[in-house]
């Protein structure tokens, strides 16, 4: 649809490349360890509902059942996910902040950010 699709982890550019490269990401994965852009939109830590609840326990043990292992964990666990859609002039089309480390958005609305972006 015209956009890129970027990942942003908090480590450096290295490890960051090789951890997408091991896991066949195929897209950006740009390195963050300062978390300037943690900061910058606001991300949060969670506490114990949001990191280890029987929820979010199902949806590792889903995602474990598919091949989908985490790796060594590093930097801070605690800061929770979140997904965005930014158009080409800079401005925030979608914002989705996990409530949990499961809460994944659905990918309508996302696409439907693209699309009017």
């Amino acid at each position: 649809m015209g956009g890129d699709v970027v990942c942003v982890f908090q480590y450096r550019a290295a490890p960051t490349r090789n951890f997408c490269r091991q896991r066949g990401v195929e897209l950006e994965c740009l390195g963050d360890p300062e978390l300037a852009g943690y900061d910058a939109v606001g991300l949060e830590r969670g506490g114990v509902k949001e990191l280890a609840s029987p929820k979010v326990a199902i949806a590792g043990l889903r995602a474990a059942a598919k091949g989908q292992l985490p790796g060594k964990p590093e930097g801070d666990t605690t800061l929770m996910p979140a997904t965005f859609v930014v158009d080409s002039e800079g401005k925030v089309r979608f914002a989705h902040y996990n409530a949990d480390q499961s809460d994944t958005p659905p990918m309508e609305p996302v696409l439907e950010a693209v699309r009017s972006a």
